[in-house]
């Protein structure tokens, strides 16, 4: 008797210990059926038409339902001479103010290296903007964190809509997500196991370090005025802290890139999100803010590429040298690849200025 209830005993603390470690991993904190769950069997009534074409890719304009009546703007990119085999496909998540055509510098390389492409626009960007100047991340939290919550369960019906398409092969899915893309990601991932090896740029987690100390943060004075309007925020917007999520994406790999000088998504809100995740995970840092410097451009893209390769091929490659055009057009190819890398991050940060800056009234 003495050593069943002793037994007893070490079982009840080992669950104890067990939920106290769940809860500090995050994992067990909220019930991800409940705030990232869907009708699964919602009809998605999806529509396409091809929008535009290069001798390289087809794009196709895509819209389907999704939660709370939603209709989903987005792009599926399809490179042209597949063959019969099933395309490996990265899902590309634009960052704060952006557009599903954030990416479109990396269409013809990925597409060239045999990848789909899929892209949506998150709630209140590209053409679901709503006609106010709200900002995304404003003095509205439940504003902020209903839009985030809608953007990952669109980002859900995505998956949906592309187990659809003969084109894809649904057990490799990847993802791309840059800045607010990241932190989406990371939740995103985090609660769909059919994302295979999700790539986050400049993302980090904790809402009290981006709220108080991003650039872009418009909460830094209230945190100093006025502590309880910061604390009620602060408890609004911790359902949607990517800390909670991100520890469910293992046992599949996850890739961070970051800068040692961010801004934007500080240092310490970039650990805090490494730290929230499981194994395997690599982590990458640049010298530089929270756009790479032009010198560290293209080692940011040999990362992805050599990740991609390696997780939804299973091959790696020595980088973005193996996304060059077979035979000697390649001078050109990369001729033409530097200027819309150079657009893209320029584009990056004009957007991020004009949060920082906002337009006169």
């Amino acid at each position: 008797m003495r050593r069943r209830i002793a037994n007893l005993g070490w079982l009840v603390l080992a669950l104890t210990l067990a939920s106290c470690t769940q809860a500090q991993n995050g994992v067990a904190k909220y019930d991800p059926d409940l705030i990232f769950g869907y009708d699964k069997t919602l009809p998605l009534s999806s529509q396409e038409t091809l929008a535009e074409e290069t001798a390289q890719y087809r794009v196709y304009k895509v819209t389907y339902r999704s939660a709370r009546d939603q209709r989903v703007p987005a792009f599926l990119i399809l490179p042209k001479n597949r063959g019969e085999e099933k395309l490996p496909c990265v899902i590309l998540m634009h960052g704060l103010g952006g557009d599903k055509r954030m990416f479109q510098m990396l269409w013809g390389p990925l597409t060239q290296a045999g990848y789909a492409l899929f892209a949506i626009d998150a709630q209140y960007h590209g053409e679901r903007k709503p006609s106010d100047d709200i900002p995304f991340f404003g003095m509205y939290p439940y504003r902020a964190r209903d839009a985030l919550i809608q953007t990952v369960i669109d980002l859900r019906r995505g998956l949906d809509y592309l187990q659809t398409r003969k084109e894809i092969d649904p057990h490799r899915i990847g993802y791309i997500g840059a800045s607010m893309g990241g932190i989406i990601g990371a939740m995103f991932a985090g609660v769909d196991e059919r994302v295979k090896a999700p790539v986050l740029l400049v993302a980090g987690g904790d809402w009290k370090i981006l709220m108080e100390k991003s650039a872009l943060s418009m909460w830094r004075d209230a945190a100093k005025n006025n502590p309880q309007q910061m604390a009620e925020a602060l408890r609004v917007m911790d359902v949607v802290d990517p800390v909670h999520w991100v520890g469910r994406i293992a046992p599949r790999p996850v890739l961070f890139i970051n800068g040692d000088a961010d801004e934007v998504v500080p240092v310490e809100s970039n650990k805090a999100l490494h730290n929230a995740a499981g194994e395997p995970k690599k982590i990458v840092w640049y010298k530089g803010g929270h756009v790479p410097p032009p010198t560290d451009w293209f080692t940011v893209i040999g990362e992805v590429t050599r990740w991609l390769d390696t997780h939804l091929k299973g091959k790696p490659t020595s980088g973005w040298r193996d996304y060059l055009p077979r035979g000697n057009v390649w001078r050109d190819w990369l001729a033409a690849l530097a200027p819309a890398l150079t657009a893209f991050f320029r584009e990056f940060a004009a957007t991020l200025r004009a949060y920082l800056v906002p337009a006169p009234r």
